[in-house]
C-alpha cells in the first residue's frame, strides 16, 4: 500500500511460516517463488540476476501477487530491524508503603487522617495541563496493623476509581514490599498480610481508526500526618523501573514489573490510516458509499509485530538526478514459540563466527559494504 504521498510503502506479512519465504537470488538455477498459490500476505525479498537491485514480492488479499519498488542496492541508505518485544509498552506501576517512622512492630504508631492522591495526567486525552485527581482516605489509629491500614486505603481508593466509566488504574495490595503478585480489589484479601499498596495502569478502550491506543500516566502523592512534633509524609512511593522513592531517597526494594501491552493495535491503526491516505472512502467516509477494506493486521495478536524498515532513494537518469527518498516498511507478526522467527526468515541471516560459522544471507549479504543493518536488542534473541 502506498502512503504519505507514496513516500512510504507499507506491507503486512502473513502469520504462517509457509508463506514468509526466505530471500532468493535470481539466476539460471534459482527463481522467485510463485505466490499465486500462497496465502494472502505471503512475501519474499528477491535479488535480480545482476545482483544490483532487489524488491519485495507480495500477495495482496484481493489483487494477487504484486511487488514493491525495484530498489537499487547502492541506493539503500538505512535498514532497521525492530523486534516486537522492543516495542512493548510496560504498564506504569506504583508501590506505596508506610514511612518506617510511623510503624512499630508492623502496627501504626500514630493516629491521624491519611490521604493518598492519584493524579491522572492528560485525562481523556486533554493534554498534560488536564489532570484528574482521585483519592483514598483512611482514619488511622495507633495500634492498627499495617496490613489492615493498607487494605482499607486500597479499598477506599479503588471504590473512588470505580465510579469512572472507563477504568484507568487498578488498585490492590501485595504481601511483599516489592509489589509482587498483587491481589486486586475485588479478589479475596482475607488470607493476605498486606505489606504494600499497588497501583497499575489499565489498558484503555480501543477502536480501529476511531479511538487510538492511549496509555495512562499517573502520579501518586501521600498526604502528611502529625507525628513526633512535625508533619510527616506518611507514604513512600516507588515506581517500577526506579531504584528510588519519588522523594529521591534510595530504596532497598526492586519493584516487580507490571503488565505489558504489545503494539498490535497501534500497527492496526497504521494500516487503517495508510489506507485512508489513498482516499477517505477507505476510512468509511460517506458510509455506506465507501470501499470495504480487507485489513491484514490482527489487533489481538498477543505477540505484537516486528518492523523491517528499508530507507532508500530513487534517482532518475540523465539530467533527472534528483533524489526522492522513500521507506519500505514490512510488519511481521510474532509467534509464541519464537517471536521473531518469521521476520528473521524474511530478511535472511547475519554472518556468525565460531566453530560453525554461518555466512550472511539475504539483505545482510546483499547490502554488505553498502549500509550497516541496525537491529534492536531483542531481534536476535532466541
Amino acid at each position: 500500500m502506498f502512503t504519505e504521498n507514496q513516500v512510504r510503502q507499507f506491507y503486512v506479512a502473513t502469520g504462517t511460516a509457509a508463506d514468509v519465504i526466505a530471500p532468493v537470488e535470481v539466476d539460471s538455477s534459482h527463481a522467485a517463488t510463485d505466490l499465486s498459490a500462497k496465502s494472502d500476505g505471503a512475501c519474499q525479498f528477491v535479488l535480480g540476476p545482476n545482483g544490483d537491485e532487489f524488491y519485495l514480492q507480495y500477495k495482496g488479499p484481493l489483487d494477487g501477487p504484486q511487488r514493491s519498488d525495484i530498489i537499487k542496492v547502492c541506493n539503500v541508505m538505512d535498514v532497521r530491524l525492530t523486534a516486537a518485544a522492543d516495542m512493548v509498552h510496560k504498564n506504569k506501576k506504583a508501590v506505596i508503603t508506610l514511612d518506617s517512622t510511623l510503624v512499630s512492630t508492623n502496627n501504626l504508631a500514630v493516629t491521624g487522617d491519611f490521604v493518598l492522591n492519584v493524579g491522572i495526567k492528560g485525562y481523556v486525552a486533554l493534554g498534560f495541563d488536564s489532570t484528574k485527581v482521585k483519592f483514598g482516605a483512611v482514619r488511622g489509629v495507633s495500634g492498627t496493623s499495617a496490613s489492615d491500614f493498607y487494605k482499607n486505603m486500597a479499598k477506599s481508593l479503588a471504590k473512588n476509581f470505580s465510579r469512572e466509566s472507563v477504568p484507568m488504574v487498578k488498585v490492590g495490595v501485595s504481601a511483599a514490599a516489592t509489589g509482587a503478585s498483587p491481589k486486586w480489589y475485588g479478589e479475596d484479601w482475607s488470607g493476605t498480610t498486606a505489606a504494600a499498596i499497588v497501583i497499575e495502569e489499565v489498558e484503555q478502550p480501543w477502536r480501529r481508526g476511531v479511538a487510538k491506543v492511549e496509555y495512562v500516566d499517573f502520579d501518586v502523592y501521600a498526604s502528611t500526618v502529625y507525628a513526633n512534633g512535625a508533619d510527616v509524609i506518611w507514604g513512600k512511593v516507588q515506581f517500577a523501573g526506579s531504584a528510588k522513592y519519588t522523594d529521591g531517597t534510595a530504596s532497598a526494594a526492586t519493584i516487580t514489573a507490571g503488565g505489558t501491552q504489545v503494539n498490535s493495535k497501534r500497527v492496526a491503526d497504521m494500516e487503517w490510516f495508510f489506507h485512508k491516505e489513498r482516499g477517505d472512502v477507505y476510512g468509511e467516509a460517506g458510509y455506506p458509499n465507501n470501499i470495504d477494506t480487507v485489513y491484514q493486521v490482527v489487533p489481538d495478536n498477543a505477540y505484537g509485530y516486528s518492523f523491517i524498515d528499508i530507507h532508500y532513494y530513487f534517482e532518475g537518469n540523465s539530467h533527472n538526478v534528483g533524489k526522492s527518498e522513500k521507506t519500505l516498511t514490512i510488519v511481521v507478526p510474532g509467534k509464541a514459540s519464537d517471536p521473531e522467527e518469521l521476520a528473521q526468515k524474511l530478511v535472511g541471516a547475519a554472518a556468525t563466527t565460531g566453530q560453525n560459522p554461518t555466512p550472511a544471507t539475504g539483505l545482510y549479504k546483499w547490502l554488505d559494504g553498502i549500509t550497516t543493518i541496525k537491529v534492536s536488542p531483542s531481534w536476535d534473541a532466541a
